[in-house]
């Protein structure tokens, strides 16, 4: 993710060029799809390990949807469309549209608040594991349709930037958050039976499957291609061959799994710091309200030697980050508290 973000900002426009850029923007389309996947496969199995204080608005409950909420105000954040909050009066529309768009956090966030409410809504674990691949193929079947609809006018913009690309949304809910369904409903057969048959699980549960997909995807659209009047829609076959590959990649890494007898604390630490290290390498990359980034100065202007330079000095700081704020969190908790708030607050300050 943090490489393709750095490349992707910095690399000249002059080298993009050849077969190897498909390839390289099916990769980082990849990414995406696999983390949004993730996501809802750690939620699921979260949830599964105890089930019974997540079907209601218990204290559980209640801490998740604050999580979940900080999700969506950081992704607002990322697109504050002032440099202080007394410059809102003046903001053009298109700062407003800039702001309103929905990123990845705002889509994650959103999903999971609807996820954990099909939680209480389903109540039963095998009623919620149908209900997420069912939701997740009307969600992919409903995609092309929902983004032919101009929504601007229909409803409020905040609204309309979850339902359409058209408003700026680099992450719309359809059809990005059948990912986090598909996940969440993946996580639930493993919690059930794959984590004590995990060859079974990799075998049956991911790579079947993933090659199920891609090659019925490919099937269909030679077969569309012939059919007069008829063609495959780009927006569901598009999906269902990442979802076919992130499968394919994590069944591959559940049979790697088995000769791996514990991996160094590192990459635990960036795995559960995730959304700080997602955060900060936008924050150094993009540039925000806060600070310029990197784009700011080199954008699209770097050559391929240069711009892995620039993606080493930008993974290196960020896997740190990740290690050394785990650290803080588990060796000396109420300091890593007191650092949050006062890094919140002092974010808030600098737009006041």
């Amino acid at each position: 993710m943090v490489c393709g973000h750095t490349s992707s900002a910095l690399l000249s426009n002059a080298y993009r060029a050849g077969g190897w850029v498909e390839v390289w923007t099916f990769q980082r389309g990849l990414t995406s799809a696999l983390f949004l996947l993730v996501a809802g496969f750690a939620f699921s199995v979260a949830t599964a390990r105890h089930w019974p204080w997540h079907v209601s608005l218990s204290v559980a409950t209640l801490k998740r949807l604050r999580r979940f909420g900080l999700l969506i105000v950081l992704g607002y954040a990322l697109h504050f469309p002032v440099s202080h909050v007394a410059e809102l009066a003046t903001a053009t529309g298109e700062q407003w549209r800039s702001f309103l768009a929905v990123d990845v956090l705002q889509m994650i966030g959103v999903t999971f608040v609807a996820v954990q409410a099909l939680v209480m809504i389903a109540r039963t674990r095998r009623a919620f594991t149908i209900s997420t691949f069912v939701l997740a193929a009307a969600v992919v079947a409903a995609a092309p349709s929902v983004r032919d609809i101009d929504w601007a006018p229909l409803l409020p913009l905040s609204i309309a930037a979850y339902l359409s690309p058209a408003t700026g949304s680099q992450f719309p809910l359809f059809p990005w958050a059948a990912f986090v369904l598909i996940g969440a409903g993946a996580g639930q057969l493993y919690a059930r039976w794959g984590a004590a048959h995990l060859t079974a699980f990799a075998n049956w549960a991911m790579l079947t499957p993933g090659v199920v997909l891609i090659v019925g995807v490919s099937s269909a659209e030679g077969f569309l291609a012939r059919a007069p009047a008829a063609s495959w829609s780009s927006i569901p076959g598009d999906v269902l061959v990442r979802t076919g590959s992130c499968l394919i990649v994590l069944g591959l890494l559940a049979h790697a799994s088995r000769y791996i007898v514990q991996l160094p604390r590192i990459f635990g630490a960036v795995a559960q710091e995730s959304l700080v290290v997602y955060f900060a390498h936008l924050c150094v990359v993009y540039g925000s309200i806060w600070n310029r980034g990197l784009y700011d100065f080199y954008a699209e202007a770097l050559t391929p030697a240069a711009t892995v330079m620039a993606v080493l000095a930008v993974v290196a700081p960020m896997i740190a980050l990740a290690w050394a704020w785990n650290r803080l969190k588990h060796t000396r908790p109420r300091v890593a508290g007191f650092v949050s708030v006062a890094a919140g607050v002092g974010l808030v300050a600098l737009l006041l």
